[in-house]
């Protein structure tokens, strides 16, 4: 016997004790739709086993039990792809990590379609295939008296775990070769074609999710989804298949420019959207996203209710963003490996998750002139002047309570750097026995608590002390000039970029607005006083808002503050709540319009 052999012959398989609970658990993991996405691929990779140069995948109604059950709607998806037999379909379908496609860690993994869709259906999943023109069929499903995952046993063909299947339920679809796959849910009473809890765009929930998930087909294949399912079969002006074509094919025809950026072993493709595209159509995702694309497949998709334009001021869009599209693809060459995670889900590099503020960096350092264009033209319409220079006059009188100032290593200075020293609260300074090493048992505090501290050694560097202007830039945004697209920003304060040192204000936040308009009305004796008193409320909040970021930045050098932590300090919430505190601001408007508009008790 060989060494190999002897090898093999010698270890015992590893094999799953609780098969239920790792499919289930697999599932949890999967996206709610990502059923949906798996038994497409399947059927795309079924086709691509065949020798016609292209093929058809519909999703509809399985029309026929929607007739035999007295109308029950039950989802199905056919394919007219290679097909199985019987034996094959037990062997690849009843089998967790098993498919007729190769597996690898870029391609098809064979657990995608049963983890996703099994536990979602436990009442099962039914298979009918047809293969040189003969079709059999199977039936997987959740046992509810023995709790497995499994086929079901047909008496009626000797016991087989597959049955020979009438052609009378094939498609019209399917000529020699094709599979239909069945979704029965939870119970016979399940209408599966319906979306599920929380499913945007419910009417059209397939042909939306296909095409935010796709960014193309191959060519040949037609893809197609049912829409307007509960309306009567005869009235096919609502109740009809609607042709799925991906994320792709829909940017090019509806945009006014596009182009690709070279990063860092990544493609950036990005386009402008006409004015003129109908973005509320629910076919497909609008602008003022972003998201990874690989395979022809999109992932992380962040549109503009979850944070998408956000990202988009990441990579430098920052007006008009709800125009824009920015899809990053990564490269695979011999040193980074691109795959997914197991449920689909998550693009992975090197088995890390993506770097996207890397991504960003460089963009916005290459950021094309067609996109930059698009916000100079957008931004200037922006009325709002900069009060940069008079809120950092105005801090001078404070900057030590502020830590404007740093030291700077330098090799002639004359003060002493060191960081340590700077702590908030300060710190005893360390015994002999410290500085040499040595403690006392029991004797507990300080650095002592980790032993390893006591080899960290303190930067006595000299340096000089000079002066920092880190304020950030400021933009006030609002919708009325277009400068900001709702949802973004929707009742909350302020939005920081650190990268860009940038300090987005909403114009329309309700407590500048309100503020606005207490002062106007105070002032309504005076003519033209709106845009003056507008002027002076922006500027202090300005200042409120702009003392909050620096004063969280300077944070930084105490070494108890990691950029992860500082970032807590100015997100949306903590900018809004800096502003909601109105006493003090509210009197230095006063004093301020006092002076430019007259004090109300002249008036």
């Amino acid at each position: 016997m060989s060494s190999e052999h002897a090898r093999i012959g010698d270890t015992l398989p590893m094999a799953v004790a609780n098969m239920t609970f790792l499919v289930n658990r697999l599932g949890n993991d999967c996206a709610p739709l990502q059923f949906v996405r798996e038994l497409t691929q399947n059927a795309i990779e079924a086709i691509t086993q065949t020798d016609a140069p292209g093929g058809e995948i519909v999703w509809d109604v399985e029309w026929n039990h929607f007739i035999l059950s007295d109308g029950v709607m039950k989802l199905c998806c056919i394919d007219t792809g290679a097909g199985m037999d019987g034996p094959e379909m037990v062997k690849h379908i009843n089998q967790l990590s098993s498919s007729i496609h190769e597996q690898s860690a870029t391609g098809n993994f064979g657990v995608g379609a049963k983890i996703s869709a099994g536990p979602r259906n436990p009442h099962g999943l039914v298979y009918m295939s047809w293969k040189n023109g003969i079709g059999h069929m199977i039936h997987l499903w959740l046992d509810p008296e023995e709790n497995v995952y499994g086929l079901k046993r047909w008496p009626q063909n000797n016991g087989e775990f597959w049955t020979p299947v009438s052609s009378d339920l094939k498609p019209k679809q399917i000529d020699e070769h094709g599979t239909v796959v069945v979704l029965l849910g939870k119970s016979d009473e399940d209408n599966t074609i319906e979306a599920p809890p929380g499913t945007a765009m419910r009417s059209r929930w397939i042909l939306r999710y296909l095409n935010t998930r796709y960014y193309a087909f191959p060519d040949g294949i037609k893809v197609q989804a049912r829409e307007g399912w509960e309306n009567p079969r005869t009235d096919t002006k609502h109740n009809f298949l609607r042709q799925v074509e991906g994320q792709g094919p829909w940017l090019d025809r509806n945009s006014d420019s596009k182009g690709m950026v070279d990063l860092s072993n990544a493609i950036a493709h990005w386009w402008i959207l006409k004015e003129s595209a109908d973005r509320d159509s629910g076919h497909n995702a609008p602008g003022g996203h972003i998201a990874a694309l690989y395979q022809n497949e999109l992932y992380e998709m962040t549109l503009r209710s979850s944070g998408g334009i956000a990202k988009l001021q990441m990579f430098g869009v920052i007006f008009g963003s709800d125009r824009v599209v920015i899809y990053v693809e990564p490269s695979a060459d011999a040193g980074h490996e691109v795959t997914a995670n197991t449920a689909r889900t998550q693009l992975l590099i090197d088995n890390d998750t993506i770097d996207w503020s890397a991504w960003a960096s460089e963009f916005r350092a290459q950021l094309p002139e067609e996109v930059r264009a698009l916000q100079e033209e957008i931004g200037s319409h922006s009325g709002d002047r900069s009060y940069k220079q008079k809120i950092l006059d105005r801090l001078k009188d404070i900057r030590d309570i502020l830590r404007f100032s740093r030291v700077r290593p330098s090799a002639t200075g004359v003060m002493p750097y060191d960081e340590d020293a700077k702590l908030a609260g300060g710190e005893s300074s360390p015994s002999e026995a410290t500085r040499t090493g040595h403690r006392e048992a029991g004797n507990k505090g300080g650095k002592s608590g980790d032993i390893y501290a006591l080899f960290a050694e303190a930067s006595q560097t000299l340096g000089d002390q000079v002066e920092t202007n880190d304020a950030p830039d400021v933009k006030w945004v609002k919708v009325e000039d277009g400068s900001r697209v709702p949802p973004d920003l929707n009742d909350r304060a302020a939005r920081f970029h650190l990268a860009q040192n940038l300090l987005m204000i909403n114009a329309d936040f309700r407590v500048f607005t309100d503020m606005v308009d207490r002062w106007v009305s105070a002032y309504g004796h005076v003519p033209g006083s709106e845009s003056t008193i507008r002027e002076v409320v922006h500027e202090w909040f300005e200042q409120q808002l702009t003392e909050a970021v620096m004063s969280a930045k300077a944070l930084k050098r105490t070494g108890r503050w990691s950029i992860d932590e500082l970032s807590i300090l100015w997100n949306e919430e903590s900018l809004t709540a800096t502003v909601l505190p109105r006493w003090h601001i509210d009197q230095s408007i006063r004093r301020n319009l006092g002076q430019r508009l007259g004090t109300l008790k002249a008036a």
